[in-house]
């Protein structure tokens, strides 16, 4: 009985090893198709992280303090062990969403390219038609 126990832990754990390489693939694959659109594929996935993070740091805060009813004490451990739960909870959850923000990423980019990185472009290309006609 016990062999069959280990056994069975055994393939469970090369199922979810399994998995855990397609899910790592699919996100290489999906960061592969941001790097292939350029510029502009990586301009918008930087933009969809700094938001993601910018608006979830201060829900999870937010919200451990709704759920304790007091903002997180560095000095208390119990504080600490709480803070860590939602931690490792949160991580989870943006692991999880990662496909989800390279797909606004991959969503965005025509806009960023056509509103940011074009722009740039031709105010580069100003800058040396008006230093070129200077020169002459």
């Amino acid at each position: 009985v016990e062999k069959v126990e280990e056994t069975k832990q055994a393939l469970t754990s090369q199922i979810t090893e399994k998995k855990d390489e397609e899910k790592l693939s699919e996100t290489k694959i999906l960061m592969q198709k941001v790097k292939d659109a350029g510029v502009a594929g990586i301009i918008s996935y930087a933009a969809w992280e700094f938001g993601f993070w910018t608006v979830s740091v201060p829900v999870c805060i937010a919200g451990y303090r709704g759920v304790t009813g007091h903002w997180p004490d560095f000095t208390n451990q119990e504080d600490i062990q709480k803070l860590g739960a939602e931690a490792f909870a949160f991580v989870n959850f943006a692991r999880f969403a990662v496909p989800l923000r390279i797909g606004l990423a991959l969503g965005t980019t025509p806009w960023v390219q056509s509103n940011i990185v074009n722009r740039f472009k031709e105010d580069k290309n100003e800058i040396k038609t008006d230093a070129d006609q200077g020169s002459e």
